[in-house]
């Protein structure tokens, strides 16, 4: 599978713990591209593993719009490991694309990627901020897209569906205030 990045590389974003297992990552059956710019550290390690491993990693340090489009369409997964998320977009857009989020269940994240549980769900999560543990959601998501097709199916359909509308948001604001009156 490939996993899409598209970010501000910064701290975070969780970018450490993608640097910090990014060589146990790139010994798995998967390729990464990944697209952003950032603190200086983090865009000087991508170029380092882009360069060590130019089969299975593309880092574009840069800002290309039509590039990350581009990205989201094309991944099968799309890895957004952020420290704090108020909201956050790109993994509502990588739905949109059928793209599959593996996120921190943080903030904006966690009220938009629902756990997949071979039925229901929307992508794959990992509670802590550590390496390990997102290491671990990127191998459930390569072992389900490996070894469960059909559920990988059914994934992509769940992200492509939810409904993330102003509408439905509105909704429950207003189901919301009738309850407190």
């Amino acid at each position: 599978p490939l996993v899409g990045i598209v970010s501000r590389l910064t701290w975070q974003k969780g970018f450490d713990l993608v640097v910090d297992q990014l060589h146990n990552l790139l010994q798995d059956d998967v390729q990464i591209v990944l697209l952003g710019t950032g603190d200086p550290s983090f865009e000087q390690s991508f170029a380092w593993f882009g360069q060590a491993y130019p089969e299975k990693l593309s880092a574009n340090i840069t800002f290309d719009v039509k590039l990350a489009q581009e990205i989201y369409a094309a991944c099968d997964m799309f890895l957004m490991p952020s420290k704090t998320e108020p909201c956050g977009l790109s993994q509502l857009i990588s739905m949109r694309y059928a793209t599959v989020p593996i996120v921190h269940r943080v903030g904006g994240l966690r009220d938009t990627v629902e756990p997949f549980d071979g039925k229901y769900g929307t992508g794959f999560t990992f509670e802590s901020f550590d390496a390990y543990d997102m290491l671990d959601a990127v191998y459930r998501a390569t072992y389900c897209y490996y070894q469960e097709r059909h559920n990988w199916n059914k994934l992509m359909k769940n992200t492509m569906v939810q409904d993330v509308s102003w509408k439905k948001s509105a909704l429950k604001y207003i189901n919301m205030y009738n309850e407190i009156v």
